[in-house]
């Protein structure tokens, strides 16, 4: 690689005519361009340059290798171009995305399926999983995250969207054992809790701008969304869950959402990649899709 550097440094120097014109081109000192070349001449056992005090003049083997330097150098860029444009033109490849687990077969699902439609050689491996991931570790491309904020600095956040959280039961459910009024009504109700919850054991209740963290024995512990789902429909109790979840079973009137027991703040819906340096174009172009698809 540093060859290659100097190549491009000696072409550099060849056409603006000397070692300072060069040499303030890259951000450098003269006398940083001149240790180089010297070292790159040194290397090849060639004098490439004839130097005085007053003019700098290119050698015979200096412009032999000047000629096979620029040709190498257009060659390369031409590769790199041509490269760069089929792969923007046909991209292509493997996106490897993890994601809660409703979050995908609600969204995501759906949003690949319309995404490979227009680009049917991107190719994904979904894992829905509701603990959270170490990216670099399990070779991750792209995570989700529903989070109240996102303190994790080590890796570049896109928020999507936002949701609510949101107390749900069963019609069935509150008939038989009444509408709760308040936080202090939820004890002699049955609740149901998600056992892999990123915010532990207990749910996070407001009331009049104060914050309580509620728990208590839960009748049913899950580790899925699917399965509180289930038990929800089975009319087994109450359960705290995003609302973007539930707008369908609140439509069917399967679930109802309980109103005046709690406030909630907003969720964000997170995108969660590593870095920002040499993102794959694939990953771009998917990541823009979801930004709009997601508004929409």
């Amino acid at each position: 690689m540093d060859k290659f550097r100097d190549m491009e440094l000696l072409c550099s120097v060849v056409e603006k005519g000397n070692f300072a014109k060069a040499a303030k081109a890259i951000g450098v000192t003269p006398a940083i361009v001149g240790r180089r070349i010297s070292a790159l001449e040194d290397n090849l056992g060639l004098v490439l340059f004839q130097r005085t005090t007053r003019s700098m003049q290119l050698t015979h083997a200096g412009k032999s290798y000047y000629d096979g330097a620029k040709q190498l150098l257009e060659q390369v860029e031409h590769l790199e171009h041509s490269l760069t444009q089929e792969h923007q033109d046909n991209p292509s490849g493997l996106i490897r995305l993890s994601a809660p687990d409703e979050l995908g077969r609600q969204f995501l699902i759906h949003a690949i399926a319309k995404f490979q439609k227009t680009y049917p050689d991107i190719h994904f491996d979904l894992s829905l999983n509701n603990s959270p991931v170490n990216l670099i570790d399990e070779d991750i491309d792209l995570a989700f995250r529903l989070s109240f904020d996102m303190q994790d600095s080590s890796h570049v956040a896109v928020k999507l969207s936002q949701t609510s959280l949101g107390l749900y039961a069963s019609p069935r459910y509150i008939e038989e054992y009444g509408l709760p009024e308040d936080i202090q009504a939820l004890q002699s109700h049955r609740c149901i809790q998600m056992g892999s919850s990123r915010y532990g054991s207990s749910w996070n209740l407001e009331k009049d701008g104060r914050r309580i963290s509620y728990r208590q024995a839960w009748a049913l512990t899950v580790s899925n969304t699917s399965s509180l789902f289930e038990a929800l429909m089975a009319d087994m109790g109450i359960a705290m869950v995003p609302t973007m979840f539930c707008h369908k079973y609140v439509e069917q009137k399967k679930l109802i959402l309980l109103k005046g027991i709690s406030d909630f703040p907003e969720v964000g819906v997170y995108a969660i990649y590593p870095t920002r340096k040499h993102l794959p174009y694939r990953l771009k172009i998917f990541l823009n899709f979801l930004k709009d698809w997601f508004k929409g």
